[in-house]
């Protein structure tokens, strides 16, 4: 597992379970890598890439994979939503 090209857990050591938490618009993810019980690791980043034997991840409520490698990166602004004005407003 990488975040920004940067090694963060490798193959010797099993992950439980990893999760990428958005940080606002700022284009940044909190990565945290849960590798036993009670113990994990955490870092900012705008890629995160796992690699790995087959593995399936979730993105949004779908399941997908399995695959062996898959990176995902941060783009700030890159989703919006454009809403309808408010009756009554202004």
């Amino acid at each position: 597992m990488e975040a920004d090209g940067v090694l963060l857990n490798d193959l010797d050591r099993p992950v439980e379970g990893v999760s990428v938490t958005a940080q606002g618009d700022g284009g940044l993810v909190d990565v945290v890598i849960h590798t036993s019980p009670g113990r994990s690791e955490s870092r900012e980043a705008k890629a995160v890439t796992v690699s790995g034997a087959d593995f399936r991840y979730r993105a949004d409520i779908h399941v997908t994979g399995p695959v062996r490698t898959r990176t995902w990166t941060v783009r700030a602004g890159a989703w919006s939503l454009i809403l309808p004005p408010v009756v009554g407003a202004g």
